[in-house]
């Protein structure tokens, strides 16, 4: 998608960013900080029995004009037209997250990072996740980077040509979250991983699972159905139950600040997957909050 001068500005009106717009570390840093507190990151769709358009013109209409989230291969993607646009390098990839109850990885690519190069040196950037991951686009060198006490970085698998993206909380114990080689992959591969989850009969989580999530001032908050984890300073993370339509409504409030359909929206798929007696059922057979928020793209 070439983006028109007019989208240009909605997009960066949308994100609410009036700062520098040239192809430089600063700028991709300030632009990836303005989206993460601007765009959440949601899954509704697949629970209202829809299957979104990923191209990027389709997801900035859902986006920008409709004033609406996406999961990743829809706002990473977007982000990554805006990017070229402005000049940069940017190519996108398929990441395996890790699933901590597996300790293994997961076998297909579903999750969507993008990889920027500014002057030769290759950083890694993700502005739509599930789970906590770095706001700050990442070298691959493993350089550090700390937010909110938690502490990131990238190291290159010894045994092969991937890459490990980690974070550490307040233990220091170093956690993967994903893993990705520099092959670089695009909408068809994208789709594919689209039909695997949308696709009725094939026995997917997430047409039974409500999940959404927001960069926070303190962290991220992530709702997996009836649980809520927030990962606040201090490199800390707590979870709640989330049992309520009052409590409900307040952690959709939290994620969605500034997006009312989806606040709305988010409400009835909790009542129809959760606070529903005849929604038991659905929550037996969906992944519990630690698998889903390894694993959701």
């Amino acid at each position: 998608m070439n983006l028109t001068d007019q989208q240009r500005r909605s997009y960066l009106a949308r994100i609410g960013y009036d700062g520098r717009l040239e192809p430089t570390l600063e700028a991709l840093t300030a632009l990836c900080r303005a989206h993460v507190r601007a765009v959440p990151f949601e899954l509704l769709d697949g629970p209202d029995g829809l299957v979104p358009g990923i191209d990027a013109a389709s997801v900035y209409k859902k986006v920008v004009l409709r004033h609406l989230g996406g999961a990743c291969m829809e706002v990473n993607n977007l982000f990554a037209a805006l990017l070229r646009d402005l000049g940069f390098e940017v190519t996108t990839h398929a990441s395996r997250p890790w699933l901590p109850q597996d300790r293994a990885y997961t076998d297909t690519g579903d999750h969507m990072i993008l990889v920027v190069r500014i002057e030769g040196v290759a950083f890694l950037v993700d502005v739509a996740y599930s789970q906590l991951t770095a706001v700050t686009p990442l070298r691959l060198d493993g350089s550090e980077c700390t937010e909110h006490g938690w502490r990131f970085r990238v190291l290159r698998d010894r045994d092969g040509d991937d890459y490990i993206a980690q974070r550490a909380g307040a233990g220091g114990r170093w956690s993967p979250i994903h893993r990705f080689t520099l092959d670089p992959r695009g909408g068809e591969h994208f789709a594919t991983i689209l039909d695997l989850y949308l696709t009725p009969g094939t026995g997917s989580p997430i047409p039974r699972t409500l999940m959404c999530s927001r960069v926070t001032g303190t962290g991220k908050a992530t709702l997996v159905n009836d649980v809520l984890i927030e990962t606040a300073d201090g490199g800390t993370e707590r979870s709640s139950r989330v049992d309520t339509p009052e409590a409900a409504r307040a952690a959709l409030a939290l994620i969605f600040a500034g997006h009312p359909t989806l606040a709305e929206r988010g409400a009835r798929i909790w009542q129809r997957l959760v606070g529903d007696p005849a929604g038991t059922s659905a929550r037996a057979a969906a992944p519990s909050a630690a698998t889903f928020e390894e694993t959701s793209a």
